[in-house]
Formats: C-alpha cells, structure tokens, sequence
C-alpha cells in the first residue's frame, strides 16, 4: 500500500511538472527531443541557489529542501567555497544564504584594456630637411690672400690658431698662405712648424712692430 502512495504521489508530482511547461516544450519531451532527469537535493540546490537572488529566499530554500550536512558541503564545494570542512549546519546555510550568488573563489573578470591609439600620420611636408652641408676647401686652391688678411685682424696667436684649425688647411694652402705673409722657405718645415711660423707672422710680428710697418 505505501508503495502505491508513493507511486500517486510520484505521478501527481509529474503532472504538476508537465502543467507548467509550455506547449513546445511538451511537444518535444513527447516526441523524444527533451527528457525528464531526475537531479539529486544536491544537484538540484547547485542549479537553483545561483538563480536565487534574495538572501532570505535562498535561506528559506536550503532549510525546506531536507539536506544533511554533508549535502551542504558538496554544494559548497560545487559552488567553489572555502574553508567549509568544518562548519555546522547553521553556519553552512548562512554562508550558502548569503552568498550564494557570488562563489569566493571564482576570479574576477579581467577589465579589457581600452585598444592602444593608431599612430598619429605624420604629414610629408612636416618632416625637416636636413641642413644642407656647406663644403670646406682645403686644398690649394683656397683662398690664401683672404685667410691672410683674417689673420692680421687677429688680436692674439691663441685666436689665430683657432682660426687656422677651423679652415682645415692642408700643407699646400698653408704654404699659399705662407707665401702671402712673405714668408720664404717654408717647404722643409713640419705642418705643426708652418703653422706657428704662419701665426708668428701674421700677428706675433704686427704686434712687435704695431706703428712701424703698415699693413
């Protein structure tokens, strides 16, 4: 007799379940689409807690759905808590009450990176030209009257030595410039000799003899 109580009872919960499925739905469970599967407390607690999105609701359903302790644990394990092994059964549903809808240990999401700035176009007319290389001429064909001219408007050697280094003369247009000072067998001296005689010249002797010679 009690399992026939049971077996209506079964059958009642089955029409109850059938009653508030829609039509598509019943079509496609009587034509084998869909199947009915029978889920465990345990299970049937796992799917439906994280839809529950009222505390006391959630509370109330852990309560009336007859679950041991150990029940409680494998819901917390599947729902990835922590640090549950040892709560009792209150405990257990205070912490699958309250926080049922946000599992501790699930990592958040990580925020997406705004995509980096495309590169600014650089318009073709911005980009400088590079200044143009103005040539040096130190061969013999520079012009050794006007170095010797700049040089007798030389205050000191010091100065006209720099002067010199910045012209990049070579032997031959020391020697034209040499020439130009009146300066006379030159061509056996060392470039550093020619150089300084060059300078002694040109403004070691003006300024010895400043008032004497015109220059």
């Amino acid at each position: 007799m009690s399992d026939l109580k049971s077996f209506v009872a079964l059958q009642a919960q089955v029409w109850e379940f059938l009653d508030r499925q829609d039509d598509a739905t019943l079509r496609r469970i009587a034509g084998g689409a869909a199947q009915l599967m029978v889920l465990s407390a345990v299970e049937q607690a796992v799917r439906a807690l994280p839809d529950i999105s009222s505390p006391p609701e959630r509370r109330n359903y852990l309560q009336t759905a007859d679950l041991l302790v150990s029940d409680l644990r494998k819901i917390a394990g599947e729902l990835h808590y922590r640090n549950y092994s040892k709560l009792t059964k209150p405990k257990l549903i205070d912490l699958l009450a309250d926080q049922a809808a946000i599992p501790t240990d699930v990592p958040a999401a990580e925020p997406k990176r705004p995509a980096p700035a495309p590169p600014t176009p650089v318009a073709e007319d911005s980009v400088a030209e590079p200044p143009a290389t103005v040539p040096v001429t130190t061969g013999p064909d520079a012009d050794a009257a006007a170095i010797a001219a700049r040089l007798r408007e030389i205050d000191t050697e010091e100065e006209g030595a720099e002067y010199l280094e910045a012209q990049h003369l070579d032997r031959d247009s020391l020697l034209a410039v040499a020439t130009e000072l009146q300066l006379t067998r030159m061509d056996r001296l060392s470039q550093k000799e020619l150089r300084r005689r060059i300078l002694k010249q040109a403004i070691g002797a003006r300024r010895k003899f400043a008032g004497l010679r015109k220059w």
